[in-house]
C-alpha cells in the first residue's frame, strides 16, 4: 500500500523526490502569505511529529502503512502562523516559537495539567471563562470535526489577552479513529481592532454626512436674493465654506479643525488682496467638527457682509479676529474698522438668523451684533465642554 495515498495532491508533488533535504529546499520557496489552509493539511499529513529539542518522534499511533512523513524542525518552526499538536488524550506534544509567544508562556509538553492548549487562560467571545477541556481543541479530539476561523481569546500570564482565529484540523487513522490534532491559529487582535474601527468610521461618517446634508438643506431653505444668479452663489458660497472646513476635518482625521487654521482658510481671499487688511490672533485651539462647522458658517456670512456692505468693501477698510479661552468657553470677536458708516440692519438676514439659530440653540451659546458707525463688532461664546 502506498503511503502517498494519504497525501493531499499538491503535497504528493511536493514529495516526488524521495530526497528529505530537497523536500525541505522545495518547501522553503513556499510564500510566507500562502493560505492557511495549505499548512495545515501539510502538516494533518505528517503523523509522525518531532518532539522537540531530542528529535525523538512522537507515533499519534498510526499503523506502519499509513505513517507519511515527518515535518522537518526547521519547517515546523518557520511556519508563518501559531501551531501546535496534541495526541488523542489532549497532550501537547509540539509547538512552535509562534505558539509560545502568543501564549506568553511555553508549556510542558505531554504534561497531563497542560492539556488541550498551551493558554494560561482563556475566554469566549462574550467574555465568560473557557475551561481548558471545553477549548475548542478538546472538542475536536472528542468529536473528530474540524473547526475552521473559531475565535477564542487568550489571557497570559502577565494579564494581557489577545484575539487568536483557530484552525484545528483532526487526524485521523484509515478506520476513521481520532489519534491526535493540529491547531493553527494566530493573533487577529489588530483585525478586531480594525473591525471595531471601520464599524465607527461608518458610524461616524453617517452621522456627519446627515449633519452636513442637514446643514446643507438649511441653507438652502433660507437663502433668499433677487435673482436667481444671486441665489446660486450664495448657496455656492456657502455650500464651499463647509466643504472647506470638512478638509480640515479630513486631515485631522475627523478629531476637528484648528480655529488658526480654520479663520485663516477662511479669510485667505480677502489677505490676498492685503496682507495687512486681516489680523488674526488667539491662542491654539482646535475645536470638535460640531463647534467647528459652526464658526466656519459664522465667518463666512461674517466676511460675505464685510465684502458687500462693510470694512472689507473698502479700500483702508480692516478685520481683526481674536479668540480668548478658558477651560470651559472660548470667546471670539469679530472687529471691523475703516470702512463705510455702518447702520443697523432693517430686518434679520440668514446670515443672523442662521448663526443666532445654530450658536444659541443647537450649541448653547451666545452671539451679540453691535452695529457701531465705525464697523460692525460681532462677540460669539461658546461652551467647550
Amino acid at each position: 500500500m502506498s503511503q502517498d495515498r494519504y497525501l493531499p495532491p499538491y503535497v504528493r508533488l511536493i514529495l516526488s523526490s524521495a530526497a528529505k533535504p530537497k523536500f525541505q529546499r522545495t518547501m522553503s520557496n513556499v510564500r510566507s502569505d500562502a493560505p492557511r489552509s495549505f499548512w495545515r493539511k501539510l502538516v494533518r499529513t505528517s503523523i509522525e511529529v518531532d518532539a522537540g529539542a531530542n528529535g525523538a518522534s512522537v507515533p499519534l499511533g498510526l499503523r506502519h502503512e499509513e505513517h507519511s512523513f515527518e515535518v522537518p524542525a526547521r519547517l515546523f518552526e518557520q511556519l508563518p502562523f501559531a501551531i501546535y499538536v496534541c495526541d488523542r488524550d489532549g497532550l501537547v506534544l509540539r509547538f512552535n516559537r509562534r505558539a509560545a509567544e502568543l501564549w506568553g508562556r511555553s508549556p510542558q509538553l505531554r504534561d497531563p495539567n497542560e492539556r488541550f492548549c498551551g493558554s494560561y487562560r482563556m475566554f469566549r467571545p462574550d467574555g465568560s471563562l473557557l475551561p481548558h477541556h471545553q477549548c475548542p481543541m478538546a472538542d475536536v479530539l472528542r468529536t473528530g470535526v474540524s473547526v475552521r476561523e473559531q475565535e477564542v481569546h487568550i489571557e497570559r500570564p502577565n494579564g494581557s489577552r489577545g484575539i487568536a482565529l483557530v484552525d484545528i484540523e483532526a487526524v485521523k487513522d484509515s478506520d476513521g479513529n481520532v489519534v491526535g490534532a493540529v491547531n493553527c491559529f494566530q493573533d487577529i487582535t489588530d483585525r478586531k481592532r480594525s473591525e471595531e474601527q471601520i464599524v465607527n468610521l461608518a458610524r461616524e461618517a453617517e452621522h456627519r454626512t446627515k449633519n452636513i446634508l442637514s446643514t446643507v438643506l438649511a441653507t438652502v431653505r433660507l437663502s433668499h436674493s433677487d435673482t436667481s444668479d444671486d441665489l446660486k452663489q450664495l448657496i455656492a458660497g456657502r455650500i464651499e465654506a463647509l466643504a472647506n472646513v470638512h478638509a480640515l476635518f479630513v486631515q485631522s482625521r475627523w478629531t476637528g479643525a484648528e480655529l488658526h487654521t480654520l479663520v485663516s482658510q477662511e479669510l485667505l481671499p480677502y489677505r490676498a488682496e492685503r496682507e495687512e487688511r486681516v489680523h488674526i490672533d488667539g491662542p491654539a485651539v482646535t475645536l470638535e467638527p460640531t463647534t467647528a462647522q459652526t464658526i466656519a458658517i459664522s465667518l463666512h456670512e461674517l466676511a460675505t457682509n464685510a465684502a458687500k456692505y462693510g470694512s472689507l468693501s473698502a479700500a483702508d477698510g480692516h478685520v481683526e479676529i481674536a479668540w480668548s479661552l478658558t477651560a470651559e468657553r472660548l470667546s471670539l470677536r469679530w472687529i471691523e474698522s475703516g470702512g463705510p458708516t455702518v447702520t443697523p440692519p432693517s430686518h434679520r438676514g440668514f446670515g443672523t438668523r442662521i448663526m443666532e439659530n445654530i450658536i444659541a440653540s443647537q450649541l448653547k451659546g451666545e452671539v451679540h451684533f453691535d452695529w457701531r458707525d465705525r464697523g460692525l463688532t460681532c462677540e460669539i461664546a461658546l461652551p467647550l465642554a
